[in-house]
């Protein structure tokens, strides 16, 4: 009878510990499993009101810094593109340029991005609607690429209408992204350090200049002009090979490529060219002040050619090795220069009204309105 005793302590010595664990197993399971509802409850609220938008920013910027890398490699070693702003958004969006494929965007399209946003929001127990994302891209994303200035260029972004959905069809978010009307995603890229497309593809790739500002990025009232009788400004513009910022003049006929024309090649003053310009100019305005840049910038954006080998030892080969006819007279504006010289557009042979022969460079030639926006007087 002991013996048995003994046993049945023993047993219940044994089996005590176990249920122990048993009930704190128990415990623990139920307590894992509310923590994950309760994580992917706040993961829900959490995504959908706030984490889609900065997301969105980050791929918009991600994405726009590398479409303009590639708009620029595509320019330099094939051809100039017919709408620049069109061809960006098309890059960001798709990842085609012309309707290629390019392969340096893989993987960082706003097409990528929604195709794993609904996927993700899927794995969680949630829906979006539209979840296809060739409706997506068609009817409820807008994207806008523009210059801001002769610096930097910008794209705005928004999507339209979208709806976000618990698993119960409970609607977690409907409405545009930003929220509120006239609200927007903006990127900026400054093009400081970028190839000038324009004159690489102009000279065949022979000539190529990096854009970087001149010390008087933009002359004028409020930023000072270039002193017309200083050796030291003038060298600055000759020696430099320098960009500046500058305003159309249109009572005098001169008009002032923005970036995005330097990737199109086509004359400004024709219907089509002048209607593209205008679209830019209208665009840096709007960038401009809903960026609170209450002080308007320009949006033209130049540098200087002087085809003389004791000042430019590399530019009067490149002329000569694709045939240009620079004529006695013209202006050093590169826009002008190249469109009269290598296109041979008489309407861009614009004539010179100054020269820098008193500082030892008579090749430097600016018509009278370059001059006056540059010099002041």
């Amino acid at each position: 009878m002991r013996r048995g005793y003994l046993l049945n302590v023993t047993v219940l010595l044994l089996i005590i510990p176990l249920l122990l664990l048993a009930a704190t197993y128990q415990e623990a399971s139920s307590y894992i499993v509310a923590s994950q509802s309760q994580r992917t409850l706040v993961e829900r609220q959490y995504f959908g009101i706030t984490n889609i938008q900065d997301d969105l920013q980050n791929i918009v910027e991600l994405s726009f810094k590398r479409a303009y890398l590639t708009l620029t490699e595509y320019v330099i070693n094939n051809s100039f593109v017919d709408n620049a702003s069109l061809e960006l958004g098309n890059l960001m969006i798709d990842g085609t340029l012309n309707g290629i494929p390019q392969s340096g965007m893989n993987g960082i399209t706003i097409r990528d991005w929604f195709t794993n946003t609904v996927a993700y929001l899927g794995s969680i127990g949630m829906g979006v609607e539209p979840s296809n994302p060739d409706e997506f891209v068609r009817d409820h994303l807008e994207v806008t690429v523009g210059p801001l200035d002769s610096f930097h260029v910008a794209v705005r972004v928004k999507i339209k209408n979208i709806t976000i959905t618990d698993g119960s069809g409970g609607v977690r978010y409907s409405g545009d992204i930003p929220p509120g009307d006239g609200e927007y995603i903006y990127s900026i890229v400054s093009i400081v350090g970028f190839e000038d497309p324009f004159i690489v593809r102009e000279l065949n790739g022979l000539y190529t200049r990096v854009i970087t500002p001149c010390k008087i990025p933009f002359p004028g009232e409020t930023y000072g002009y270039y002193n017309i009788s200083s050796q030291d400004d003038v060298e600055e513009l000759v020696l430099n090979w320098c960009y500046l910022g500058l305003r159309d003049n249109s009572s005098a006929g001169m008009y002032y490529p923005t970036v995005l024309e330097r990737f199109e090649g086509k004359p400004i003053v024709s219907p089509q060219g002048m209607r593209q310009h205008s679209y830019y100019l209208t665009l840096s305005r709007e960038f401009q002040a809903a960026l609170g840049i209450t002080n308007e910038l320009p949006a033209g954006l130049e540098t200087f050619m002087v085809p003389d080998p004791d000042t430019d030892q590399t530019l009067p080969g490149a002329l000569e090795s694709v045939g240009a006819n620079v004529p006695d007279d013209y202006t050093s504006v590169s826009y002008y220069f190249l469109k009269c010289s290598v296109d041979g557009l008489n309407e861009y042979c614009k004539h010179s009204v100054w020269d820098g022969s008193a500082f030892n460079y008579p090749a430097f030639k600016l018509d009278e309105t370059t001059r006056t926006l540059v010099f002041g007087n």
